[in-house]
Formats: structure tokens, C-alpha cells, sequence
């Protein structure tokens, strides 16, 4: 078994040969070793040394045990933060305006706060904040304006009312919570992909708050029944790739091909079914399968005409 790396303590001078990438600096002006790669140090706290780095843009302290991370909001020039995996309790340095004005990648998943925060960053676009168990939201949270990607993978959200008002944000990955419903979501015009494998979500609503961009929607291990509820979904003008993998919709199917042909008559455009790619004969059966329910109602339909008319002739007779 091979040991285990010594802890890294932070001295000055002890960092300088953890810089790497050397280039320009993003006003031109000068050259730099642009990124700090601290992880994986067992490092247990930050202090004065790390200043020695001011001009990087991307500081890396995943899986380490650091508590407090509030110096490096001093870091003024961070483009990218990972702080994955560590033991921080407060993430209240990202709530002043004033801290990280050029940060755009932000990782602080995996740590020990409790509560989301108004996290501010204005150029934020790409923000995991999973594996913490979250629950609890502040009033400083309304949402953010320039996210782009929000991950949020094993918390226990119950809703989707946390997420509004975001109108850049194009992906959205919430894996592993308790949300039981559909709703809740408000303003998110640019949502194209989001991810609610393993929730409670056992219904779908009749009304269904607007999500005109969603293309990708994965309900995976959830308890979606039916097709009558599936169809609800369809009020997403550009949904073309759905999962409902271990859900009863698909789990009580006599086959995934007659479930996709079912699906395809409800809703012709669909691309991508159960990461299943639809195919001409796919489409082909759905509308074998139409014409054979067709002509069975029509049949239907003549019998029970036919059974009027021989009635009302006896009736006659009488």
C-alpha cells in the first residue's frame, strides 16, 4: 500500500512551484503562471501565502479538509475556482457584489454549509453546488441572471421554486433530490436540458408553467404511470428527448418498441426515447400501430351501427 502524501502547510515560497500555464494575462499586458493546482494536498487551512499567487484565474483546492476559504476572495482576478471536496461551512464570501467580479466557473459541491446563499459573481455562468444535502434556501437567493449550467446533484430540494429567474440558464441537473412535482420553476426561457433522475415525481400536472426551449428531459427512476401522463410533457414545444427508464410507464411496457410507437403517435417529433434513437422503423410501426387501432374502430364502429339497425328492424317486426 503506498503512503500517504505528507499535508501541505502554506509558506511563503512553498507555492511558487505549484503554478503552471505559463501565458499572457487577461489584459495583455503582461505574462504569468495563470493557475494554482492545490488539490488533492490535504491541506487543512488557507493563509497569507496564497496571496503570493493575486494574478492567477484559476485556483484549484478540491479534496482537501479546508474550513474557512474567505481569504481567497482576495484573489480578485479568479476566472475559475474549484473548492470541491473540502470541509467549507459558510459560502458567505460569494454574496458580496464586490468579491469575485471576473469569476465565471465555480465548484463548491461536496463540502459541509447548509443553506444556499444569494451567491452574486456576476459573470457566474457554471455552478455545482451538489452533494450537500441542501435543503434550506435564504432569502438572498432570487436566482441568478448569467448562469448558464446549474448542478445540484444529491441535495433535498423538494421543489423546483428555488430555480427562477434565470433567464441564461441553458442546463439543469438535479439528480437525487425529493422534488415531487413539475412546477414551482418560473422564468427560465433558455432551459434546454434538465435532469430530475431519481426524485418523487409520481405525477404530471395538467398545467404546466412555460419551458419554451427544453429539448431534454430526464424523469429516469421516477414514478411517472402512464401514457395519459407522459402526454402532459408535450406542451413543451421543443421537447424531442425524454427518459423514463424505470418509471411504471416503462417498467409495465409489454415492450420498449410498442411504448415507443405509442409515444410517437402522441407526439411525432420526438427524436430520442428511454436513450433509445427514434428510426424510420420506429416511425414506420407507430404508424402501423395507428392504422391497426384505426380500422379496429371502424370495425367497431360498423358492428355497433349494424347491431342499431338489425334492433330497429325488430322492433318493426314487432
Amino acid at each position: 500500500m503506498a503512503e500517504q502524501e505528507e499535508k501541505l502547510v502554506l509558506k511563503p515560497e512553498v507555492i511558487k512551484k505549484y503554478l503552471t500555464t505559463f501565458d499572457y494575462t487577461p489584459d495583455r499586458e503582461s505574462m504569468q503562471f495563470l493557475h494554482l493546482i492545490l488539490a488533492n494536498k490535504r491541506i487543512e487551512a488557507l493563509n497569507n501565502s496564497i496571496l503570493e499567487a493575486k494574478h492567477v484565474t484559476f485556483l484549484d483546492l478540491q479534496n482537501n479538509n479546508i474550513v474557512d476559504v474567505n481569504i481567497v476572495s482576495q484573489l480578485t482576478g479568479l476566472v475559475k475556482l474549484n473548492l470541491a471536496k473540502n470541509k467549507i461551512k459558510s459560502i458567505n464570501l460569494f454574496t458580496n457584489e464586490e468579491n469575485f467580479t471576473s469569476l465565471k466557473w465555480l465548484d463548491i459541491s461536496n463540502n459541509k454549509y447548509t443553506e444556499l446563499v444569494g451567491i452574486k459573481c456576476p459573470k457566474l455562468e457554471y455552478l455545482d453546488i451538489s452533494y450537500n444535502r441542501l435543503e434550506k434556501v435564504s432569502e438572498g437567493w432570487t436566482g441568478h441572471g448569467n448562469i448558464r449550467i446549474l448542478k445540484s446533484i444529491d441535495n433535498k430540494f423538494k421543489n423546483l421554486q428555488t430555480f427562477k429567474e434565470m433567464g441564461k440558464l441553458e442546463e439543469l441537473y438535479l439528480e437525487s433530490n425529493v422534488i415531487a412535482s413539475l412546477t414551482g420553476y418560473e422564468n427560465l426561457p433558455s432551459l434546454r436540458k434538465l435532469h430530475l433522475r431519481k426524485n418523487k415525481i409520481e405525477k404530471i400536472e395538467d398545467e404546466l408553467p412555460p419551458l419554451d426551449s427544453l429539448q431534454y428531459l430526464n424523469l429516469r427512476s421516477n414514478k411517472v404511470p402512464n401514457l395519459e401522463h407522459l402526454a402532459k410533457l408535450f406542451v413543451y414545444p421543443q421537447l424531442r428527448d425524454i427518459n423514463v427508464l424505470s418509471c411504471p410507464i416503462e417498467r409495465n411496457a409489454s415492450s420498449l418498441n410498442l411504448l415507443i410507437a405509442e409515444v410517437l403517435i402522441l407526439n411525432p417529433k420526438i427524436k430520442r426515447f428511454c436513450k433509445t434513437e427514434i428510426t424510420d422503423q420506429n416511425k414506420l410501426e407507430a404508424v402501423y400501430l395507428a392504422k391497426f387501432r384505426w380500422t379496429k374502430e371502424q370495425e367497431a364502429k360498423k358492428a355497433e351501427e349494424e347491431k342499431k339497425r338489425l334492433e330497429g328492424e325488430q322492433a318493426e317486426d314487432n
